[in-house]
């Protein structure tokens, strides 16, 4: 069920005005935090970029993780990102092994939530709103919840979906569950983001009914939309930001208390050379990356492995140190990564690894294929003047399924031409 219009939204008024009619020592005063007693509050701040989404998924810890490979992982993305543009999603459609993730991967568990791939944003996490009258505490109450985020490969919206999980704990001046007043939703982060916009208000329910919900499993849903008419980027990108907004309504009349959580970045595009799916918004504070496993592809694998790690025993030599791009190090978004271009801009690449590959000293089998990294199909490329490049021999049946996994991610990360986007290789095993 989606959130219903007309349902009421908090404004921020830290009751000053009520305050002035009570008595000295009477007023309250309400701290919102999480659930450990931290005060719930923004993030540090990053820029509304491609750069700064990949250094705030650094500092998330919204980096590359072994299960995303799996093959229960990809299929669960494949529902998402196949869904028809036409029908929206019931909360009935999330994918079960993405819930399922969400609700035992402590990294969800966070103010920020976490970003397990740029169609799947999940949070569990709560609020405490303390009342003090004075320095007495006068009264507790506690929501909990689930939230997941879905991006989308047809149109310009992120479906954020929330369920909670909990209503209670409530005593003193927050102890009637009529008339305690709890607020939770999403909105765009910043005032005046053009094309940002959510088709609702954040969720205000008495805790009565918030604990009704609770025990129906009942989810809320919001669209976060984007407006391309709003965007002179490239490819109508645009880089917008949201946060969970929370609120609490105190007896006194007018006594209405908001905190928000850290922002999110969700970037939309209306790029056309994805064929099947002219317009997205997904998740971007996350770090693109290329899963190779060394188990089932340990030609391939060991290859691209070599030239990541040990690049100056690579072919060709060169009379320098060689530096080859696109090996990934946590917690650092600095390090150079790749960049997609479009196909009719690989000649280059391709000419210089054709030049290259015979000159190759060691004999080769005739199933063997010159493999070369880094991709053809990056800036980083064999004809790149910045960057250096290898060439080995490997299983001709290796090579080709590796250069389906990059066509697969470019399609399934919606890996956007050149310096918009930022992937990296990711050695398994």
């Amino acid at each position: 069920m989606t959130a219903l219009a007309g349902t009421v939204a908090l404004s921020v008024n830290h009751a000053a005005a009520a305050q002035t009619a009570l008595p000295p020592g009477s007023q309250i005063r309400v701290e919102i935090t999480d659930l450990d007693g931290k005060p719930l509050q923004p993030g540090p701040a990053y820029p509304a970029t491609a750069e700064g989404a990949l250094a705030a998924a650094a500092a998330k810890g919204n980096e590359p993780s072994p299960e995303q490979a799996t093959p229960e992982f990809r299929k669960a993305v494949a529902e998402l990102a196949d869904r028809p543009a036409g029908k929206p999603m019931l909360a009935g459609e999330l994918p079960e092994f993405l819930l399922n993730l969400c609700k035992n991967d402590p990294r969800s568990e966070s103010a920020a939530g976490h970003v397990f791939h740029r169609l799947f944003w999940c949070q569990r996490f709560g609020l405490k709103a303390r009342a003090y009258r004075g320095t007495t505490l006068s009264g507790e109450v506690t929501l909990k919840w689930i939230a997941a985020a879905v991006g989308n490969y047809k149109i310009r919206t992120n479906t954020f979906w929330l369920q909670p999980t909990f209503a209670g704990d409530n005593w003193g001046d927050y102890g009637n569950a009529l008339t305690t007043q709890l607020t939770v939703g999403p909105v765009c982060a910043a005032i005046g983001d053009p094309g940002c916009s959510t088709n609702y208000g954040p969720l205000t329910l008495p805790l009565e009914d918030w604990q009704r919900h609770v025990g129906i499993g009942q989810w809320t849903s919001w669209n976060i939309d984007s407006d391309e008419t709003k965007s002179t980027a490239l490819d109508k990108v645009s880089n917008h930001k949201w946060h969970i907004t929370t609120g609490v309504h105190t007896p006194e009349p007018g006594n209405e208390w908001t905190a928000d959580s850290p922002d999110n970045g969700m970037r939309c595009d209306s790029a056309p050379y994805f064929r099947y799916d002219p317009k997205s918004c997904i998740s971007s504070d996350v770090i693109p990356w290329l899963p190779v496993y060394s188990g089932l592809l340990p030609e391939y694998a060991a290859h691209l492995r070599q030239a990541l790690d040990a690049p100056d025993t690579t072919f060709p030599p060169e009379p320098h140190p060689k530096l080859i791009p696109g090996k990934y190090f946590y917690g650092d978004s600095t390090k150079p990564g790749l960049h997609r271009i479009p196909e009719g801009e690989t000649g280059p690449n391709r000419a210089e690894k054709d030049k290259a590959c015979p000159k190759i000293p060691t004999p080769h089998d005739p199933d063997e294929q010159c493999d070369e990294y880094p991709f053809a199909s990056t800036m980083e490329g064999a004809a790149s003047p910045v960057w250096d490049f290898s060439v080995k021999y490997i299983d001709g049946r290796q090579n080709g399924r590796g250069g389906n996994d990059l066509q697969a991610l470019y399609q399934s990360s919606r890996i956007l031409y050149k310096l918009q986007d930022t992937f990296y290789v990711n050695i398994i095993g």
